[in-house]
């Protein structure tokens, strides 16, 4: 591994890395410190060369191989929001992929998740991709990969930044196929079971929906106190709001979710959405679970135009407007412990303005419940 840790401490790592019980959402849950994941990801592209690539990749790969890797870019369309080194190639046959390779020395523990997930949204019509070959790393000096079929297309974040006038369009659009992918029912709750995975069964980790909500709260909590983001108080009325006995935590069926189907993690063609990628946050939950999680990246009026299209394909349940406030706080709990465990490591200017738009939204959630 490239970074400053031995190897005791990269032991340590990889066995608690992969392991997702605890884990609500888990760039932000994962057992290491803020020091350690800067260690590992602030310098990610580093790992391994052109060539280190592509002798791997086709050691994967039966018959077409892999002949060229772009330029490795990191302000491009696949680099945005994503924790691997992302790279694009080509394939003898001219298709083209995107190879997406985890540190070097550290394991990944959910590929076999992300293939299973793109597939069955691919089985009901949705816009994802097919995994052409996943490798686990057998070893410090390997690296665990994915190889998957390009989608054609821009990203939205792109293309909304240059065609406003679509924003609407494509919002409403995604609504709609963010309902279609509700009605994948799986089982369990929360992260998914790798392993499981890897033998063709998506599995969540936690036998119930509440348990999967309240994975993680105890550290994200005294995490969001000790940087004085909540007084104690507070903390300790979101816990009693969150305990297990709340009703609005009950689910009886799980649905597939996404969980990051934010804009840098869609492709569109300017008519419709034609990409959902990187799944490596998708778990087992109630469906509202997804709209909350999304809410948290974008402003009132953009979840207003999202939900127009969700209701145009399912039917709203009666206790909507109040799970999502539920859900909408655990995710803001959620995302302010991962931003403000960043700064730590990545203190720039975009993440100091997440940080400030999650104080406006935690502010309004906890209005909502009358927690002062």
């Amino acid at each position: 591994m490239k970074q400053s840790l031995d190897d005791s401490q990269i032991q340590k790592i990889n066995d608690k890395i992969t392991d997702r019980h605890n884990v609500f959402y888990w760039q932000t849950d994962r057992a290491i410190t803020p020091q350690e994941a800067g260690a590992i990801w602030a310098d990610r592209h580093s790992y391994f060369s052109d060539q280190d690539i592509i002798e791997a990749v086709n050691a994967e790969l039966a018959d077409d191989k892999l002949v060229s890797l772009e330029p490795l870019d990191t302000e491009a369309q696949t680099s945005l929001g994503n924790i691997n080194s992302v790279r694009v190639g080509a394939l003898a046959s001219g298709k083209g992929v995107v190879i997406r390779c985890h540190p070097r020395g550290v394991r990944n523990g959910y590929f076999y998740v992300e293939a299973l997930v793109a597939q069955k949204a691919l089985d009901i019509g949705l816009p994802a991709y097919r995994t052409l070959a996943i490798h686990d790393m057998q070893s410090a000096d390997d690296f665990s990969f994915q190889v998957c079929e390009k989608v054609e297309g821009v990203s939205m974040a792109f293309w909304v930044r240059d065609h406003a006038e679509d924003e609407a369009k494509l919002t409403f659009d995604i609504g709609v196929k963010m309902a279609r992918l509700h009605k994948i029912q799986v089982d369990g709750f929360g992260p998914f079971d790798n392993a499981k995975a890897k033998q063709g069964v998506l599995a969540g980790l936690h036998p119930t929906y509440a348990k999967a909500v309240r994975a993680g709260l105890a550290f994200n909590l005294e995490e969001l106190v000790k940087r004085e983001i909540l007084t104690q108080v507070q903390a300790d009325a979101v816990d009693k709001l969150l305990q297990e006995d709340n009703p609005l935590l009950a689910c009886k069926q799980a649905v597939l979710i996404h969980n990051d189907m934010a804009d840098w993690n869609v492709v569109t063609n300017g008519k419709e959405i034609v990409g959902l990628l990187d799944w490596d946050e998708s778990v087992a939950g109630d469906p509202v679970t997804d709209i909350a999680c999304w809410s948290t990246f974008f402003p009132p009026e953009r979840l207003n135009g999202m939900l127009k299209g969700y209701w145009s394909a399912t039917e709203k349940p009666a206790d909507f407007d109040e799970k999502f406030e539920l859900l909408r706080l655990r995710y803001v709990i959620s995302k302010m412990t991962l931003r403000t465990r960043r700064l730590e490591w990545s203190n720039d200017t975009e993440l100091q303005k997440r940080i400030e738009a999650g104080k406006v939204h935690l502010a309004a959630s906890l209005a909502h419940f009358g927690i002062k």
